[in-house]
């Protein structure tokens, strides 16, 4: 009967050694669990700060659609490729990019529609998993608000005139340069000239367009609208580059 109690007392003391052991585990694996989450939870959160520091015009978010609000500009990029961004430097490099075309647009664009008496109420641009982007935003033309409809109406027709008076002075310029002694070298001028207003406003006019073919006001840029415009905005950077080297380089004679 003793020698029964104390195997009984052995066995006892091993199955609460057992279990000590391997509730200590248990706690050591949450332990470390918790601790890699929350690594790599601030490794997120300090990832997406150091992209929002490319686009400081707008308000950056981590999100699945664009933002809601009725006022502001955002900037909203989907989780998905932030972790596809993190491990495939390619994606890295191309997401940067954009979102560094999101900035340089977004002021353009305040540059724009200011100039031409438009008020941007909002504009909320989303990046989805694919590296896709698209923009919705509202602009207000304060101005034309004030306009009655007929004067609206008379406002339009002047354009119109306008724009035919510029045609026709662009086709009587032709005719002259054509006539000139100089021809040749007047048109290669005029037509370097003419690519490189075409290059400059090329962004402009895309988003005064769609200012002018707006309904109430909302805009939407898709992808193939921010390649446009970063291509104009990249083309517009050359030529200031390429015309500043030509400058320094201008009065230099060089002998041998």
């Amino acid at each position: 009967m003793e020698i029964t109690n104390n195997y009984s007392n052995y066995v006892a003391q091993s199955m609460a050694g057992s279990n000590a052991a391997d509730a200590a585990k248990k706690k050591e694996a949450e332990k470390t669990q918790e601790t890699t989450g929350n690594s790599k939870s601030k490794s997120t959160a300090d990832y997406a700060n150091e992209l929002a520091k490319l686009v400081p015009s707008v308000d950056f978010r981590i999100g699945n659609s664009f933002a809601s609000a009725k006022s502001g500009k955002t900037l909203t990029v989907n989780p998905k490729l932030l972790e596809k961004m993190q491990n495939d430097p390619k994606q890295e490099k191309e997401t940067k990019e954009l979102i560094k075309g999101v900035e340089s647009m977004t002021r353009l664009m305040n540059s724009i529609y200011s100039g031409s008496g438009w008020t941007v109420v909002y504009k909320h641009s989303y990046i989805d998993e694919n590296g896709k982007y698209c923009s919705t935003a509202l602009i207000r033309n304060d101005y034309m608000l004030n306009l009655s409809d007929k004067l609206r109406e008379e406002r339009k027709k002047n354009s119109e005139k306008l724009l035919e008076r510029s045609k026709e002075k662009a086709a009587d310029k032709e005719e002259e340069l054509q006539e000139a002694t100089t021809e040749k070298q007047l048109l290669e001028a005029e037509a370097e000239k003419a690519e490189e207003d075409k290059n400059s406003d090329k962004a402009e006019q895309l988003l005064l367009d769609k200012a002018e073919n707006s309904e109430d006001g909302i805009i939407y840029l898709n992808d193939e609208d921010m390649k446009t415009i970063m291509d104009s905005i990249k083309e517009n950077a050359e030529q200031t580059t390429d015309k500043d080297t030509m400058t320094v380089g201008a009065n230099l004679d060089l002998q041998v």
